[in-house]
């Protein structure tokens, strides 16, 4: 953590040094009700006076194997997210200009090899160490409808997700569509990359959005903790463009998004081949809709949500499709409307090429894993939360050979 926050710490030094002296008696105290440590006694609304934001997310899961599965195990993982954001419009009149520089500490371990699935059980799993994150410059127009935006950075930030992915503590459908990530192709948090992207509101229901990353072989390794800025020529090129429909239907918020990730000039082994294949295409989609309200003036109610993703590619894909439904209630209980009660059921059907290569290792057949979890999101305050949560892993592996598993599950966290 010491690593992580000497740079920042840094930097917050920085803009103090530039921020005007000032008395702080007349701040509000409710600005920053949304973290833990507060406002600062107002000088978290002087530093965002002058440009200066500073973030900072802890979450955390502890998850045990109660039954099924290969062997018992219980495991605790957390991911620590901080950073600043720098309104260069503020401090140097640079209009609709932002700068971001941000790092990461994960630690724990998971339990999904006791497990024996395919999806993490624990979705902060990934990159156990240090990361310097992002460090980008976004650029907007036109009131904000055109964005661009380039630097250290990665595909998740932007592509494939939805807010209502991010209640799962199951990596099938926290953050983005797991089936996308699984082939290497789309670059993901904490793992950054070069990279850009553009977006275009068309108007207020229609956006598009076109991305570009850099792909390495090297670039999931978590030993270069994010400080491998270099671009070698056999580096390869994923392109994501994606459009988002957000329309309000019959008074009640409604998403449907499709895309395509096309990756090119970076090669992916062939299973059971010693061929190799440098491009590859995925096409995905996700839709939520809030089927009840309890008030119009209100955001209480239920919201049904899907997702698929698909390609032909089985030679290189380990998981060709996937799709995901879903269930979200906001304040289900009358004097508990920040609490969130969730419900996710993943299936993930594996290639046949891929289990040929098993089965020519030695191994068994896979065909398909499924997952269900349930959960219930209780706001503590307005800066923290603590989750409860159960998941039933059906066919973990597709093998058929592992007994199906429960788990059980808490994550907590807060922003400070």
């Amino acid at each position: 953590m010491k690593t992580i926050t000497h740079p920042i710490s840094s930097l917050i030094f920085t803009a103090l040094l530039a921020s005007p002296l000032a008395a702080y008696e007349d701040y509000d105290p409710y600005q920053y009700h949304d973290r833990l440590t507060g406002n600062w006694g107002g000088l978290r609304s002087d530093l965002n006076d002058n440009g200066v934001e500073v973030f900072a997310y802890y979450n955390a899961i502890v998850a045990s194997n109660v039954h099924g599965g290969i062997t018992k195990d219980t495991n605790y993982a957390g991911d620590a997210f901080a950073g600043i954001q720098f309104d260069l419009e503020k401090m140097f009149d640079f209009q609709g200009t932002t700068f971001t520089v941000s790092g990461i500490y994960r630690h724990g371990s998971d339990i999904t090899p006791d497990i024996g699935s395919q999806y993490s059980v624990m979705q902060l799993v990934g990159g156990q160490t240090i990361f310097f994150y992002n460090m980008t410059l976004e650029k907007t127009f036109l009131d904000d409808d055109l964005s661009f935006k380039f630097g250290r950075m990665t595909a998740t930030d932007d592509f494939v997700g939805s807010p209502f992915y991010s209640y799962s503590l199951n990596n099938a459908v926290n953050g983005q569509i797991r089936a996308v990530l699984f082939d290497g192709v789309m670059t993901s948090y904490p793992f950054p990359v070069w990279g850009g992207r553009v977006r275009y509101n068309i108007d207020d229901d229609n956006t598009v959005r076109v991305g570009v990353f850099q792909l390495t072989q090297e670039m999931f390794d978590p030993d270069r903790h994010g400080v491998d800025f270099s671009i070698d020529g056999d580096d390869g090129v994923s392109i994501f463009a994606q459009y988002d429909w957000t329309p309000e239907l019959d008074g009640k918020p409604f998403r449907l998004y499709a895309g395509i990730n096309q990756t090119f000039a970076f090669d992916m082994p062939e299973f059971n081949s010693a061929n190799v294949t440098d491009q590859f295409t995925r096409f995905y989609m996700g839709s939520d809709y809030q089927v009840y309200r309890e008030s119009p003036d209100r955001d209480e109610g239920l919201t049904l949500f899907m997702t698929f993703a698909y390609t032909d590619q089985e030679e290189v894909a380990i998981v060709p499709i996937q799709s995901s439904v879903g269930a979200h209630y906001k304040g289900l209980l009358p004097e508990r409307p920040d609490d969130r009660l969730v419900m996710f059921f993943t299936y993930g059907q594996f290639s046949d090429d891929y289990s040929d290569q098993l089965v020519a290792g030695g191994g068994s057949k896979v065909t398909n894993e499924m997952v269900f979890e349930t959960g219930y999101r209780i706001a503590v305050t307005d800066a923290a939360y603590i989750q409860p949560d159960l998941q039933y892993v059906i066919n973990p592996g597709g093998t058929g050979n592992i007994e199906n598993a429960v788990v059980l599950g808490m994550q907590f966290g807060a922003s400070f």
